[in-house]
């Protein structure tokens, strides 16, 4: 480990792994809406990946309320041209080198590991 290096890096690597693997399988899943899957409802599918930007949106209007420059900086950086990314968000976030903002990253995991831990209670994707 370097002098400048944060000791809890790589707790945040591997968090983000883990988060980025959560994402990757809940968001293809589809959600069950009340006692049925959406799959019956007209032939429309809902999976957590639809809510992608409606996420991020969420994150953006923490760091815009929380004065988070960091944070918003670090979103900035996973759009796709109008859109987020949640993948590359994680992916950045699991490489040590995605790591040059470390609290913006606590900011972020934080978030997003309550928000999917409450998708998997809710809808049973375990």
């Amino acid at each position: 480990m370097t002098p400048t290096q944060d000791p809890r890096s790589d707790e945040r690597i591997l968090k983000a792994q883990h988060l980025l693997e959560t994402w990757d399988r809940l968001a293809r899943a589809h959600t069950m809406i009340g006692a049925g899957c959406s799959c019956g409802i007209g032939g429309v599918v809902v999976a957590l990946e639809d809510f992608e930007q409606d996420i991020v949106d969420y994150l953006q209007a923490e760091a815009e309320r929380l004065g988070r420059a960091d944070v918003l900086k670090c979103l900035d950086q996973t759009r796709e041209g109008n859109l987020w990314s949640i993948s590359r968000l994680l992916g950045g976030f699991s490489q040590p080198a995605g790591l040059s903002e470390p609290e913006a990253g606590n900011f972020v995991l934080e978030r997003l590991t309550r928000t999917l831990r409450s998708f998997e209670q809710l809808h049973g994707s375990r």
